[in-house]
């Protein structure tokens, strides 16, 4: 009886060893530091890898584009097993909190941020540049920026998002403007086009524009506010600049006076009164194709959707450069992919990540019809990311790697606090255009609140 209890115990106490082992295990927080003395054979890149993909937006052509990099990356390591797993980016920070999210996931700026600062859940993959060969000289920084934070490198970007327009060449051809889509356009002469590319009837409203944009998207606004050398934040003082630059506010001011002119469509805006009734009768919506010349493009990857929408209407299409302003930036976003830092195999994870900054993981991601735009510049004239639907083969690509040198990240996140970002996030930014446009409220007023709303926030976290 004795022996029966001792053994007992002994197998209990085994039990709870195991689990005290497994535990802290799942808690040893990877800070990606690696010798740089280190080559790739020196690193463990073996094992199993869990691949975590957002499918909450995804379609099983960008599943597709997933599963040809993971066989890629299989491989050229084939000591490696990646296992590819689908689920809603809603469900990350239960999986990140409960230690079973994938090895390597999916991420945009904002979760970055997120996990990063809120969860200290990301590993800096920077320590592994060297070790793995990237070629770093070879990758565009405006997509790298977006996942960078504190000086390290936590998102490693799959692609990169120019802003670029799209644009009605038939309105074009009819208002006998010859139009050059190989260059960014100079503001002042884009807004004479737009001008006079805009119809008013007789009664007052609209009924074709020149440009339609989101004037809340930050995507679009940051171009507008650096657009006469301001600057809308200062990241050495922890100061949001808004109205205390006459630069900023003078980009505000074309994006308004854009409005009141009559040839720029605020995309998505609920306005009331005399501007609400010029623009009544332009369709809503993201994208209009018969009513208005040029509009922000919103993804390469809904190139099919909309090109295939201007074929129903039977209208020539293409891309553009963002028109340049006096100080020409042009906003560059990024999703991607980020490591656990609590994963049971760094090298591998790290080397999964990163495969995204080579040709052969470019090449294996952009060449599947769920592909975007490669973020290396070796690949810009190659054909495999252009030619995979034959209906655009003509249509103007170079848009979309062009002005590389004069990007800037897209989004506000990448560059304050996330609770900063927060004060000025889109839904924020959309109400004030409302008020505004609705005559409830002027720029100054508006802004100068917005202002002091995001330098009492940032005070609050302590600089």
């Amino acid at each position: 009886m004795k022996n029966n209890i001792l053994r007992a115990a002994g197998i209990i106490l085994c039990i709870i060893l195991l689990l005290g082992t497994f535990a802290c295990k799942k808690q040893v927080i990877h800070y990606g530091d690696v010798d740089q003395d280190k080559t790739v054979e020196d690193l463990n890149i073996k094992g199993n890898i869990l691949f975590t993909v957002d499918n909450s937006g995804f379609t099983e052509e960008m599943m597709s584009s997933v599963r040809a990099i993971a066989g890629a990356f299989m491989a050229d390591y084939p000591d490696v097993k990646v296992n590819v797993e689908a689920s809603s980016r809603s469900t990350f920070p239960n999986r990140i909190s409960s230690g079973d999210i994938g090895d390597v996931f999916w991420c945009d700026e904002n979760d970055t941020n997120n996990y990063h600062y809120n969860h200290n859940a990301l590993m800096p993959l920077d320590g592994y540049l060297k070790p793995m060969n990237i070629n770093m000289g070879d990758v565009y920084t405006g997509a790298l920026d977006c996942g960078r934070y504190d000086g390290r490198l936590y998102m490693v970007p799959r692609n990169i998002g120019l802003s670029t327009l799209m644009y009605n060449a038939d309105m074009l051809y009819e208002a006998g403007i010859d139009f050059d889509n190989t260059v960014a356009t100079p503001w002042e002469d884009f807004k004479d086009i737009c001008r006079r590319l805009t119809v008013i009837g007789d009664d007052g409203k609209a009924e074709k524009m020149g440009l339609a944009i989101r004037l809340w998207w930050d995507v679009v606004w940051q171009m507008f506010f650096r657009a006469y050398g301001g600057e809308w934040i200062d990241s050495i003082n922890h100061k949001v600049t808004i109205t205390d630059s006459a630069e900023v506010m003078r980009g505000i001011q074309e994006m308004y006076d854009g409005v009141m002119e009559g040839w720029l469509y605020p995309q998505q805006q609920n306005i009331s009164g005399e501007v609400g009734t010029r623009i009544s009768k332009i369709a809503p919506g993201d994208a209009n194709f018969t009513q208005v010349a040029f509009q922000y493009n919103v993804s390469f990857s809904l190139m099919d959707s909309y090109g295939k929408t201007y074929e129903q209407y039977e209208v020539d299409w293409d891309f553009c450069p963002f028109p340049a302003f006096e100080n020409h930036t042009v906003s560059a976003g990024a999703t991607g992919y980020v490591v656990y830092n609590r994963t049971d195999n760094p090298d591998a994870a790290a080397a999964l990540a990163l495969y995204f900054l080579t040709e052969n993981g470019q090449r294996a991601y952009h060449s599947q019809l769920g592909g975007d735009v490669p973020l290396l510049k070796s690949l810009a004239e190659d054909d495999f990311w252009k030619d995979k639907n034959e209906l655009w083969r003509d249509k103007n690509f170079a848009a979309f790697v062009s002005y590389t040198d004069n990007t800037r990240p897209a989004t506000a996140v990448a560059q304050c606090p996330y609770e900063v970002a927060s004060v000025i996030s889109n839904n924020n930014m959309m109400s004030l255009w409302d008020s505004v446009l609705s005559g409830r409220t002027d720029l100054q007023t508006a802004f100068g609140k917005l202002q002091q709303q995001a330098n009492e926030k940032w005070s609050q976290l302590g600089g």
